[in-house]
């Protein structure tokens, strides 16, 4: 019989175990500090982020990646979820008549019309072409777009035309210009990079798509999760990530309530009372202690558990917004270093704290455009 757990219960005795402790303080213990109920996202929001329409912005410039990620919005995203809302964004730079047929403006805006028009309908998308700016820059302009569109995702290749040439060296990686400036400007929306050169590895329209999420006991973690299910589709796979020390012989009392938290999420799928949760209940997830190897760093380990599993993307969270108030940068370290190391896909999972009330407001009820 399947166990039926209200989430918000399941989690309210997490948070309960969370404030208690022998003087009343937060639980510590060696090198960790237990944050307030766990890193929960309240309900109402869970529920809204699984459940609003989705607004995607998408950049091409004509190179593979950027053409692949759209492939994946058009006949992946946009066919599994009917409510979303795709911008297809590109920006032209007049002065570069050397560009290849396909890449120039003309020949690339009717490339990416014929590829929406054969996937859904009109209403469900718009082409827009904005000539390059040189005070705001590429990168610049399309974070502009992601604040003046208010869109939930963007979605772009890993490399732009110029490849190689034109990137940041990032822990020994290379990021392009572009995905670098969107991550370093803290954008409210998740981002999902596209490494795949080629459309048919990805999986869209009846191919399983496997997703890793990393995480830990914080509220990025939570919504790096919760973007992972909203993005997939009946049948996929969800691998919940937590990487265990190396001298963790046995389970901490953090793992464990790690456990106990990602757990109760996947009753509550099992849960028909759970209007929202229960309708992923078709998606296969489970919860995953990776045991550290020596001499073997975080993202490493969360890596070789992808590459095991054959993952089409990693998940990660990150804070922006709060990071960079405190004088940090967008994406810690740790997920970064993830992003970068693993070969294939990866999405950052960005989250920006707002009480339920606020949210509902301005985020659950926006309409999508026509």
């Amino acid at each position: 019989q399947a166990c039926r757990i209200d989430p918000a219960a399941a989690l309210g005795e997490v948070a309960r175990r969370l404030t208690m402790g022998a003087a009343g303080d937060n639980l510590i213990l060696p090198d960790r500090i237990i944050p307030d109920r766990a890193g929960w996202i309240d309900v109402p929001i869970c529920e809204a982020i699984l459940t609003k329409d989705a607004r995607i912005l998408c950049t091409v410039d004509g190179s593979d990646n950027s053409m692949t990620a759209l492939n994946f919005v058009a006949e992946g995203l946009m066919q599994k979820d009917r409510s979303t809302f795709v911008e297809v964004f590109h920006i032209y730079d007049t002065s570069k008549t050397y560009l290849p047929v396909h890449c120039q403006k003309v020949a690339l805006r009717s490339t990416c019309e014929a590829i929406m028009t054969s996937s859904v309908s009109s209403k469900r998308y718009h082409l827009t072409w904005a000539s390059k700016s040189d005070k705001a820059g590429p990168g610049g302009q399309i974070c502009d777009a992601i604040r003046e569109l208010s869109v939930d995702y963007v979605c772009m290749g890993f490399f732009g035309l110029k490849g190689r040439k034109s990137a940041h060296d990032v822990f020994g990686g290379l990021l392009s210009t572009n995905v670098a400036k969107v991550l370093n400007m803290g954008n409210s929306c998740s981002l999902i990079c596209i490494k795949d050169e080629d459309a048919g590895v990805l999986p869209i329209k009846q191919k399983k798509a496997v997703f890793v999420v990393s995480v830990s006991l914080n509220k990025t973690s939570t919504k790096a999760f919760l973007d992972a299910l909203r993005l997939s589709k009946p049948g996929d796979e969800i691998h919940v990530v937590y990487i265990k020390s190396f001298m963790e012989f046995e389970d901490s009392d953090y793992t464990a309530l790690v456990r106990e938290k990602y757990e109760g999420f996947f009753n509550s799928f099992k849960d028909e009372q759970q209007q929202v949760f229960s309708k992923f209940h078709d998606r296969s997830v489970q919860f995953v202690l990776v045991n550290k190897q020596r001499r073997e760093s975080t993202p490493q380990s969360v890596v070789r558990y992808a590459d095991e599993v054959n993952a089409d993307f990693v998940v990660v969270g990150a804070n922006a917004a709060d990071r960079v108030a405190r004088g940090k940068k967008p994406v810690g370290s740790v997920s970064l270093q993830i992003c970068m190391l693993f070969e294939r896909n990866f999405i950052v999972a960005n989250w920006i704290d707002v009480i339920p009330r606020v949210y509902d407001t301005h985020v659950r009820s926006a309409a999508t455009p026509l």
